[in-house]
């Protein structure tokens, strides 16, 4: 029996000798052995194995993916077998993103352990508790082949339309087909049939998102196909029936021709190539070449179609990198001059004629010439600029000889040669006029109407300039005004003139003049002259004369006249000048040895009635100082009343008499008999000229209430008065 099977395999590997695939497209693991026929491998071969292949391009699961293998579980009734039963332990096709080295070991059907991963398990042998009682298909996750967990994505069942035995030494079509949607979620069909015709109905289906729910975000894996026995063993194979792959340059320039090779591997001959290229072109050669006109990453797909009426469909990223922008400046020089080049875009540089590497030169032409740099990215794309080096020739100036002047005097210097002009005066002209005040050069820029340049100069000499000095009397000549200041002429050499200007508006002509400021202020000072020979000169002394301003005293007391009873007095400063530093004040209180003070507000509190004199003496941080006087008055404010009157026109008591009641003029007298009724009334009563004596009224005792308002006092005095006669 396993003779049969050996030839059933010899004529399938002789089906696929002409096979156009390519072995290194594949890597093997394990106990897998490539066999002699293109794209076929065998994974085990006895007991305690596991094998697997694994393609070396990773799909991106975002793109569609269909492929076709033949499979083959060996033949579990073959006499060699021990138990001759026994067919285990099956094969996984899976999708992982670890590396093509793995493959899952035990009996765990080449699938057991890999995670994370996603395997179809077509399971020979029926060992684990949840296996049901007959060879099946079934989807998993991540390395878990055990039925009813949580990483069983669609449970198993019989292969469609053949016996519980797979293991029958005969060869099965396996198609796998991933068809991703714009969300992430995709539907995988699965096909199992014959050696030659594949069901029409999935086999088994699975919708999800692989990428999210299994692969933590990544889309690229690898895919293969993985087997393993235990105790019991079989002979499995595979071979790449309708498998879609291609090799080209994963990254490539713009404008730089990309060639894709066809790498597909049929067991029919491939009747057409179907290539999109990711950027609206296609082809239908079977290894075209494309260009690609603008950056970026493109999803290259290839479907091939082969005599059997199967198709295959496999989707690589090709990233395009932009070329540099090579940009150098084309710099318009003068001849002498330098010119630096200077290149960007690239990360490195060549330039022809004999440059050396870099992005940055610095040339010094004769004459116009033109570089051509080179410049590569990090990618290896390749552009170029040109540089044009202008070489513009300088002009020839011509100008004026040299002059002498006396200071003050013009002079006409002229230039020529050139189209416009630059003077170290700041003109723009090609004649200016100049009045120096020292010997001095005037230096001259000539420029082209290529910005060419070059400068040239003329001297202009100064006869002897007047040495101007004088002496000033005070110094420092900073006082209080008015102040008078002589001035004392010491200029040289012999002068037939003076202007004098003192800063305040006043001049003299006089050698030494003598002048007086009246007003305060900083005052610049400054002495013109003419020599004998006509030169002029002049010396400005800014801020030679201070006047201060003299402050003018002033002040206010908040009562002119207060009562003794409370006879504090505040006083008020108003001095003009606002730089007063020094109060000093006299109270004139004969008293009191200790009536001043320094305070600018002072209060002071007089303990006797009478007039006095106050001086105020101000003084400003400069020493300037003026005086002042105001006379404050203290009045007695305390009351006294009688308790009888004698109205008998002796002039002794004849009428009340309160004293000090004129000092507190806003009163009211009221006078009751001794019923309660009212006698005499009497607003601001001023004893003195209203002399009440109760004319009219009998002799007897009287009862009096005194209501009075004072500055700083009010109240109320109630008493009883005897009128007798």
């Amino acid at each position: 029996m396993r003779i049969m099977i050996s030839k059933i395999l010899i004529a399938f590997i002789v089906l696929l000798y002409a096979i156009d695939g390519k072995s290194q497209q594949y890597n093997i693991a394990g106990t897998a052995v490539a066999m002699t026929s293109p794209g076929c491998y065998r994974l085990t071969n006895t007991t305690s194995q596991a094998g697997a292949v694994w393609n070396i391009y990773k799909i991106n699961l975002t793109q569609a993916f269909d492929i076709t293998l033949t499979l083959n579980f060996g033949n579990r009734n073959v006499i060699h077998y021990v138990p001759a039963t026994c067919g285990a332990d099956g094969m996984s096709f899976i999708l992982q993103p670890l590396s093509t080295g793995v493959f899952g070991a035990g009996s765990g059907v080449g699938f057991h352990g890999i995670t994370p991963s996603l395997g179809v398990v077509m399971d020979t042998y029926v060992d684990n508790p949840t296996d049901p009682a007959y060879q099946h298909i079934s989807i998993h996750k991540n390395g878990d082949e055990l039925h009813g967990t949580a990483n069983e994505l669609a449970p198993p069942t019989a292969a469609i339309a053949f016996p519980a035995n797979i293991t029958d030494g005969l060869d099965h079509l396996f198609r796998f087909k991933w068809v991703p949607s714009a969300t992430g979620v995709g539907t995988i069909s699965v096909y199992f049939g014959t050696a030659t015709l594949l069901p029409t109905i999935p086999t088994h289906t699975y919708t999800g998102n692989l990428v999210s729910n299994i692969f933590s975000g990544d889309p690229n894996v690898y895919w293969g196909v993985s087997a393993s026995t235990g105790g019991c063993w079989n002979v499995q194979y595979v071979c790449m029936t309708t498998v879609s792959n291609f090799a080209s340059d994963t990254a490539t320039c713009v404008g730089t021709p990309v060639n894709f090779t066809n790498n597909s591997i049929s067991g029919l001959p491939i009747t057409s190539w179907s290539w999109d290229f990711g950027d609206g072109d296609t082809s239908n050669l079977q290894s075209p070449v494309h260009t690609y006109l603008i950056p970026g990453t493109y999803n290259v797909s290839l479907t091939i179609f082969n005599s059997g009426g199967f198709y295959s469909t496999m989707t690589h990223d090709i990233t395009v990198h932009p070329k540099p922008t090579v940009v150098v400046n084309d710099p318009v020089i003068c001849k002498g001059d330098t010119a630096f080049l200077t290149a960007t875009g690239a990360l490195t540089y060549t330039w022809n004629n004999g440059l050396f590497p870099g992005a940055t030169q610095n040339l010094m032409p004769v004459n116009t010439i033109s570089y051509i740099v080179t410049g590569v990215n990090s990618w290896g794309c390749v552009n170029m600029d040109t540089s044009l080096i202008t070489v513009n020739p300088n002009p020839q100036l011509s100008i004026s000889q040299d002059d002498s002047i006396c200071l003050g005097d013009s002079t006409i210097l002229t230039v020529g040669g050139a189209t416009t002009y630059l003077w170290s005066t700041g003109q723009t002209t090609s004649n200016i006029t100049v009045s120096p005040l020292i010997n001095e050069t005037f230096t001259v820029k000539g420029t082209t109407i290529f910005g060419c340049s070059v400068d040239t100069f003329v001297n202009v000499i100064i006869f002897e300039e007047p040495q101007i000095s004088f002496l000033i009397n005070p110094t420092p000549t900073k006082a209080c005004a008015p102040l008078d200041v002589s001035f004392t002429d010491q200029s040289s050499p012999l002068m037939q003139s003076y202007v004098w200007t003192f800063g305040d508006g006043n001049t003299s002509n006089v050698q030494n003049p003598t002048h007086s400021y009246t007003i305060a202020g900083n005052y610049d000072l400054s002495l013109s002259v003419v020599t004998t020979d006509g030169c002029k000169g002049s010396l400005a002394l800014p801020s030679m004369v201070t006047v201060y301003e003299n402050p003018v005293a002033s002040f206010t007391a908040d009562h002119l006249q207060v009562p003794l009873s409370y006879a504090n007095v505040s006083f008020s400063s108003n001095a003009s000048s606002p730089n007063v530093s020094n109060w000093q004040w006299d109270f004139g209180d004969p008293s009191v040895t200790d009536d001043v003070s320094n305070l600018q507000n002072p209060v002071y509190q007089y303990l006797n009635q009478g007039s006095f004199m106050v001086w105020l003496y101000v003084k400003t941080i400069n020493g300037c100082s003026d005086s002042t006087s105001l006379q404050i008055i203290v009045v007695e404010d305390s009351l006294v009343f009688p308790n009888l009157i004698t109205p008998n026109g002796d002039g002794l008591n004849d009428y009340l008499l309160i004293p000090n009641l004129k000092n507190l003029s806003d009163n009211t007298l009221l006078i009751f008999n001794r019923w309660g009724k009212k006698v005499y009334e009497k607003q601001n009563y001023i004893p003195e000229t209203d002399k009440w004596d109760g004319n009219g009224l009998p002799d007897g005792t009287y009862y009096y209430i005194l209501k009075y308002k004072g500055i700083f006092q009010e109240g109320e005095y109630k008493g009883s008065l005897t009128i007798l006669r």
